[in-house]
């Protein structure tokens, strides 16, 4: 099988966590190799880990194996899981950041007790998850490390509305570059907006624009520009410069796009 394994996590660089766990792994298969997603998530925030690496998935092979180690430690009210989705492997506990990678159900789920760990609940990644990978890695079968159940836990992260005007959206996530990325998809857009002349408000009616772009370079620094990412949801950018800090944009702030009506109608 593959030997990649990735590691999104929400532990700085300069620590030795990462290459604990890398360790560990390397112990038993030293032909594996390793991605690191992000170790830049931040602290506790597992809503953020899972659209990271819910971001990518589709990028990488079947047999990839990801650990997220982020608000892992488990509990009496969170277990450990283990998954396969799209035939690729996923660890991590069940805090909802698997529910924000899985669109859907994934195809096995096997759930392990929080309390078997009781011992190791001191760097679960290293104790445990590396445990679980060296345990795929040797071509075992999940099923046999705990409970199987029907899906992970479910995260329902908030949808953009149609309005009488149009789309209210808002920011999910702002990146390293202070880009915001919202949660208005193309698809979304294209079946509420189509071919209507509109006009984006962001955060409120002093920034605003009517303008979606193909690339950054679309329009001069420092001007706003909108765009759909990679993933296909529509970023509010400021071209040589940052919209969270000009801007004021932040998680949960809101996003309006009106349909221009012609004086026609």
């Amino acid at each position: 099988m593959t030997k990649l394994v990735t590691l999104t996590t929400d532990w700085h660089n300069s620590d030795y966590y990462i290459g604990a766990v890398k360790a560990t792994i390397l112990s038993k298969h030293p032909d594996t190799n390793f991605v690191d997603i992000s170790h830049n998530i931040e602290k506790f925030n597992w809503q953020h880990a899972g659209f990271v690496l819910g971001s990518i998935i589709d990028d990488f092979p079947e047999g990839s194996i990801h650990i997220i180690g982020v608000d892992s430690e488990p509990d009496n009210n969170t277990d450990i899981v283990v998954a396969m989705y799209h035939g690729q492997y996923f660890i991590g506990a069940d805090n909802g950041a698997l529910g924000i990678v899985f669109a859907d159900k994934p195809e096995v789920a096997v759930f392990i007790s929080g309390e078997s760990f009781a011992d190791d609940s001191v760097f679960v990644e290293k104790n445990v998850f590396a445990e679980i990978v060296k345990f795929i890695l040797s071509g075992k079968d999940i099923q046999q490390l705990g409970e199987i159940r029907d899906d992970v836990r479910r995260y329902t992260a908030a949808q953009p509305q149609i309005t009488g005007r149009g789309l209210l959206g808002s920011v999910i996530y702002i990146d390293s570059y202070g880009n915001a990325i919202t949660n208005i998809s193309r698809e979304t857009f294209n079946n509420v907006i189509g071919e209507n002349k509109f006009e984006i408000f962001l955060n409120s009616n002093l920034h605003r624009t009517n303008r979606i772009c193909q690339s950054y370079k679309d329009v001069e620094v420092p001007e706003i520009v909108c765009l759909f990412n990679s993933i296909n949801l529509l970023e509010v950018a400021i071209r040589g410069a940052s919209a969270k800090n000009l801007l004021g944009l932040k998680h949960d702030s809101k996003i309006r796009i009106d349909i221009i009506k012609s004086t026609d109608d």
